[in-house]
């Protein structure tokens, strides 16, 4: 590994708790320590990681291991069976050594948790967006959509069509809200038959209703107010 040109001080902190935690390899660990020897940085970082994580191991319970372990760790590093092993009963002065080796063991799993909460620190997530609220634009008393409207919590909005619409040369269709409890519709903007994108805002904290689209002369309704039939509609 090695640091990048746009953060080498967000890839160091990344290989110091790579370190601290064990996870490189021989090669990368030997790098590490030649760059530490010179780089105060470098040191200050692993100290950091090493007191965060450190006191993790206390968080364990003590664990036995079982009698074929070392064996099977025999095997596995050498190719060779291990010979019978005898459990001997640790000193009195020893046991807070083993106890702690095995709390160390098993607080791997804490301390990749609290490395992942501190690197979050250096690399916070954004915010998940909320997702678009989608309404089907029907003909009035059909079930069949004719258009799609997805609503962003921005206040923007896409309308697609969903089959092919036909609109004669001299009308263009033409977008309306119309909120509950309103006395009439606002204008949104025309409707090619290709689709539209609304602007962020257009439809902030538009609430409960109903996105309406009518037939109005080339260019849209002159009065504000829809003029001609209203095609399609569906609630929000």
């Amino acid at each position: 590994m090695s640091a990048t040109a746009t953060d080498p001080g967000e890839e160091a902190n990344l290989l110091a708790a790579e370190y601290v935690l064990g996870t490189l390899c021989a090669a990368e660990r030997a790098t590490l320590e030649r760059e530490a020897a010179t780089d105060p940085a470098m040191r200050s970082m692993i100290a950091w990681w090493e007191a965060r994580l450190a006191p993790l191991a206390g968080l364990a319970p003590a664990t036995t291991p079982p009698a074929s372990l070392w064996p099977r760790i025999q095997a596995s590093a050498w190719g060779v069976a291990a010979p019978p092993m005898r459990l001997l009963a640790p000193a009195a002065d020893a046991t807070p050594r083993v106890l702690g080796f095995w709390r160390a063991t098993t607080a791997v799993g804490f301390a990749l948790a609290a490395a992942i909460a501190g690197i979050a620190v250096y690399r916070p997530a954004p915010p998940l967006a909320p997702p678009p609220l989608v309404t089907a634009l029907v003909p009035l008393n059909q079930q069949t959509p004719v258009f799609l409207a997805s609503v962003a919590d921005d206040g923007s909005a896409v309308v697609r069509p969903l089959t092919g619409v036909t609109v004669p040369l001299d009308r263009d269709l033409e977008l309306w809200l119309l909120k509950d409890g309103a006395s009439a519709p606002t204008p949104l903007g025309l409707l090619p038959a290709s689709g539209a994108h609304l602007a962020v805002g257009t439809l902030s904290g538009h609430g409960p209703g109903k996105i309406l689209v009518s037939l109005e002369p080339r260019g849209g309704s002159k009065t504000g107010l829809p003029t001609g039939p209203v095609l399609y509609g569906g609630g929000i």
